[in-house]
């Protein structure tokens, strides 16, 4: 095999299990998916040695063992929605004043994707929230 077949392979071989993982913790709610998503962030990190990414993640592990409670995994996940909907409340105003402003067509384009952008944050969050 040469090298860059087996790079492809490696390469195809960690993003279907880190897919299966991330599949199988979406089956779960609250802290087991918390701990669950932590835990496939830690084999990747171990399967390409990262050891500063190691340690941070056996932290963050230890920390939502000891912390972890089904009202702080809501008021996270609340936490996060209130921020989306403030940041594409934020990217709206932008746009409406480069419109009204009548900036150029460029501008006013960059401020729409990056509006989208917002949005499509937003509903992520909701989603994960809905999910919990």
């Amino acid at each position: 095999m040469t090298l860059k077949t087996k790079l492809l392979s490696a390469a195809f071989f960690t993003v279907s299990f880190i897919g299966f993982a991330q599949s199988n913790c979406k089956d779960l709610t609250g802290c087991e998916r918390k701990l669950c998503e932590l835990n496939t962030k830690l084999e990747y990190a171990k399967q390409y040695g990262n050891q500063n990414k190691i340690r941070g993640i056996e932290n963050a592990i230890a920390q939502t063992k000891n912390n972890c409670t089904t009202k702080t995994v809501n008021n996270d996940l609340d936490k996060k929605v209130k921020d989306k909907e403030q940041k594409v409340k934020e990217r709206t105003d932008d746009l409406n004043k480069a419109i009204k402003d009548q900036e150029g067509k460029e501008k006013i384009d960059k401020k729409k994707k990056k509006l989208d952008e917002a949005k499509a944050e937003l509903n992520k969050a909701v989603t994960a929230q809905k999910t919990k």
